[in-house]
């Protein structure tokens, strides 16, 4: 790359990296230099487009454009050399609201018979709301609202591949809109905010309407009376500062059926004899696992216990890593 933000030709694009990260705080506000925006309960992607080709990264820099071929062909949008887009794969519910649910019967699939039925079955749309890089040329450099500019001007947007529409000034309407069709909450970020990748910012700031959080799996228990044969409850955490897996309680609703089975299948392959959390676990009868799978749960409070207050499990995710689970600051 030279001095000036451009790589050596127009057609080179810059290695893989980490999206950058909105702060978690707790109320909305309104705001002449910010701009809100809906926040998508999906998964996030990086798509680095050339002149005949698209891939696509997931948070933790892991390649999974053979999963998403509804929009392998993404660069063909593109009215620019190349680009890096950031954006989220989300799957629209009948009243066009996100849907985790619906998204996470996608998001584990490899196989590729597996991948063309999921295709079949769950539609999906990439939603894009930030130009990293374009036309061999680094763009955190400059203010938001110029790079959305030349998103606007540089991709042709329609089916499938939506453009997230911010608002500016009325951050608190927007929230109670969200809040009211049962949206995850919204993101605030400064007009004339930077970006910078793999960085968690407070130039860009989450407010959720219902907190969720990405949690390690640590063990299980069984069920009884009707799922006495399949899965009871999921002990899960989140690390701290230090590295060590704190126990965050049992999450035992939320589960449909599928999800029993295959889940308690993946959960013996992982077994361990030996308790992965750093704190004394207050049950009987729990299985370990190793820290190895992630899943997604919402709830309504973290208790100075640190105990998840009212968790219901939304499914499990493969787009990131065990030690990426952190305790909310």
């Amino acid at each position: 790359m030279t001095q000036n933000g451009r790589f050596g030709t127009v057609s080179e694009l810059p290695p893989v990296f980490a999206p950058m990260l909105p702060t978690l705080i707790e109320a909305p506000f309104d705001s002449a230099d910010h701009l809100f925006e809906v926040k998508w309960d999906g998964v996030r992607v990086l798509a680095f487009c050339d002149e005949s080709s698209t891939r696509l990264y997931s948070r933790s820099g892991r390649e999974c454009t053979p999963q998403y071929p509804e929009f392998a062909a993404l660069h063909e949008r593109l009215a620019v050399p190349n680009a890096v887009l950031d954006g989220e794969i989300v799957a629209l519910d009948e009243n066009s609201r996100p849907s985790f649910e619906l998204l996470q019967s996608r998001i584990n699939l490899a196989r590729p018979s597996d991948i063309a039925r999921g295709v079949s079955r769950v539609s999906l749309d990439l939603v894009l709301f930030d130009l990293v890089f374009s036309s061999g040329q680094l763009l955190g450099g400059l203010p938001l609202i110029e790079r959305l500019d030349r998103l606007g001007r540089s991709v042709t947007f329609g089916e499938r591949v939506l453009r997230s529409e911010p608002i500016p000034n009325f951050g608190c309407a927007l929230f109670q809109a969200a809040r009211s069709k049962g949206l995850e909450g919204i993101v605030a970020k400064a007009m004339l905010s930077h970006y910078l990748p793999g960085r968690r910012s407070r130039e860009w700031l989450k407010i959720k309407s219902v907190y969720d959080m990405d949690v390690v799996i640590g063990g299980f228990s069984a069920g009884t009376n009707s799922r006495s044969s399949s899965l009871g409850a999921l002990q899960v955490g989140a690390y701290d500062g230090a590295g060590r897996l704190r126990y965050l309680g049992s999450v035992g609703t939320g589960f449909k059926d599928r999800d029993l089975v295959t889940m308690k299948a993946r959960l013996q392959e992982i077994e361990s004899p030996v308790s992965s959390f750093s704190d004394k676990v207050p049950l009987r009868s729990v299985r370990w696992v190793k820290p190895e799978l992630v899943a997604k749960v919402e709830y309504r409070e973290l208790t100075k216990g640190l105990r998840l207050r009212a968790p219901s499990y939304k499914g499990l995710r493969d787009d990131k890593l065990p030690q990426e689970c952190l305790l909310p600051e």
